[in-house]
Order: structure tokens, then C-alpha cells, then sequence
């Protein structure tokens, strides 16, 4: 129900197109473990996960879509900050940057 929700309020961007203003681009200390994006993947500390698909939602949350119908969404940024959602486990981090 969440994700229907969250795909009424939220389109796909190209992500080639949109790399440069991606906010959560980078590497980010998540309190368990070191995060790395890219335009197309994510590691979470021990796993390289290709990005599916990337959304933007209306209030300027990014929601990452992978394969088996895995997402996280990333909120709240700053330049050195954001959060990071998992619906799946109900994780939710604070995360801060590391580098871009």
C-alpha cells in the first residue's frame, strides 16, 4: 500500500540525465555501515545493488527501486546529511557524508 502511495506522488527520472543533481550521490557513513551511490548502483557495505529505477517524490525524497521489489527511500538532505528508509526491515538511519 505504501508503494502505491508513494508511485502516485512520485516520476521516474532518467537517471543518466539527472546524475549531476542526484542529492544523495556519494558515500555516507550510515551508522551500521559505509553506503555508496551512483547513478546506477548502491552498496550497501558488503553488496553492489543495481539501481532499477529511481523516483523522486513531491517532497524531495528519492525512492530507489532493485530487483525482487526491494526499495529504500532517502529523505531529508542537506549537504552533509540524510535519511535513509527501508520499508522491507523497517531500518531508518541517519546518514552522514563521507565524500561525493
Amino acid at each position: 500500500m505504501f508503494r502505491t502511495a508513494l508511485l502516485a506522488f512520485a516520476f521516474t527520472l532518467p537517471a543518466a540525465a539527472m546524475a549531476e543533481e542526484l542529492p544523495f550521490l556519494g558515500t555516507w557513513d550510515c551508522e551500521v555501515a559505509t553506503f555508496t551511490f551512483t547513478p546506477s548502483i548502491y552498496n550497501n557495505g558488503s553488496e553492489d545493488m543495481p539501481i532499477e529505477e529511481i523516483q523522486e517524490g513531491s517532497d524531495g525524497s528519492y525512492t530507489l527501486l532493485f530487483a525482487d521489489d526491494y526499495f529504500i527511500t532517502l529523505s531529508g538532505f542537506t549537504e552533509t546529511e540524510m535519511g535513509w528508509y527501508s520499508e522491507a526491515s523497517g531500518d531508518n538511519f541517519a546518514c552522514t557524508r563521507i565524500s561525493d
